[in-house]
């Protein structure tokens, strides 16, 4: 078999934390659905489409993901995420 690519490397190093994630920050399991949406560099738009959601739901979802784990913004979610599994 070829070798992953990136984006599967990324996508396994993502799910591979999603857990202890989700559990570190006391996340629900759509907003886990999202952080890895988010995570893997999707905008609202594309998550709202994606996920069959309200464009609105997703803000509601990325600003619950980010007050639950102290972000300030989608960079420094990424960067914690990073840290932090």
């Amino acid at each position: 078999t070829p070798p992953a690519d990136d984006g599967e490397k990324a996508a396994a190093f993502i799910d591979n934390g999603l857990d202890a994630y989700k559990e570190r920050y006391g996340l629900s399991p759509r907003e886990l659905e999202v952080l890895r949406e988010v995570l893997m560099g999707k905008d609202n738009q594309h998550i709202a489409s994606d996920m069959n959601l309200a464009l609105s739901t997703v803000k509601v979802h990325v600003h619950n993901i980010l007050h639950k784990t102290g972000q300030a913004n989608r960079q420094d979610l990424m960067r914690d995420f990073r840290m932090h599994s």
